[in-house]
């Protein structure tokens, strides 16, 4: 897939969200691009995915993450990676103008509708345009919430092997402040300081399952990993993180639920980047 696909069928999910320069609503327009990936083979959702790193990759900038705290009031880790997949479902146009002038966005309607108080600050936040891919791969799976992860680590493992160059976003150099001026006066900091941060919600404990290290509860929703043995069996593991102990657990999974929880090895554990990444959501 090339770049210029990649973002016709961006373009083609803002189209089919109804989505303009003025409207813009980050859940329908990622519920159409999920649609339009779901049509597409393994391989062609995988590149998308490929393509849409490198996108965020561009955004990952000093400047970028200036704007994501002025325009949310907030910035963390997450945010700011969910922050850069909104501001790709503004479409190609308005991303390449935010990465040559992050300044730009103080002129963007969406900014301006928050500025005014007529926008939500976090609707520039998406978490499901980042991981449009990973959903639209479920569903051509089975429902297998792990087929993405899996074949996304080998496919990296693949590129990496190759030595393929991946693009380097952050090149700002200097005082961030000052780079951004029609932002601040939009949105001077401590705008939102009298407004609470955003709260995760916390996951809900099992009733049924406890952890076998400190006896503390274990969340309902876990992450599993699956494999192909030799004799053509699929032997999958499921992984929970304790919610006192934080310590990750696991399990082999079976058709009547599954065997003793035990300890995940550490080391094996700083290997599984997608399983560390899903837990951790």
């Amino acid at each position: 897939m090339e770049i210029h696909e990649f973002w016709r069928i961006v373009d083609a999910a803002r189209d089919d969200a109804g989505a303009t320069t003025d409207r813009f609503d980050e859940a329908a327009v990622a519920e159409a691009l999920i649609a339009r990936l779901a049509v597409l083979s393994p391989e062609e959702i995988l590149e998308f995915d490929d393509h849409l790193d490198d996108v965020i990759g561009r955004l990952d900038t000093r400047r970028v993450a200036f704007a994501c705290q002025l325009i949310t009031g907030y910035l963390s880790d997450d945010l700011f990676s969910s922050f850069r997949a909104g501001l790709v479902g503004l479409g190609r146009r308005t991303v390449e103008q935010i990465i040559a002038d992050p300044d730009c966005l103080a002129e963007h309607p969406v900014v301006i509708a928050i500025a005014e108080g007529r926008g939500d600050r976090f609707s520039l936040d998406s978490e499901d345009l980042l991981f449009a891919a990973s959903s639209a791969y479920t569903q051509i799976s089975g429902g297998d919430d792990c087929a993405f992860w899996d074949a996304s680590d080998a496919r990296r493992k693949a590129m990496a092997a190759d030595d393929a160059p991946r693009p380097d976003g952050d090149s700002d150099a200097g005082p961030v402040s000052p780079s951004l001026p029609r932002l601040l006066t939009l949105l001077p900091l401590g705008r939102w300081a009298s407004e609470p941060k955003p709260v995760k919600a916390p996951p809900a404990p099992d009733p049924h399952e406890r952890c076998p290290l400190c006896g503390g509860a274990l969340p309902v929703q876990s992450v599993g990993s699956s494999s192909r043995r030799d004799d053509d069996t699929i032997h999958t593991r499921e992984f929970r993180r304790c919610m006192d102990c934080a310590r990750v657990v696991e399990r082999t999974r079976q058709a009547d639920g599954g065997d003793a929880w035990r300890e995940t090895d550490p080391t094996e554990l700083d290997q599984m980047v997608s399983i560390r990444i899903m837990l951790d959501q």
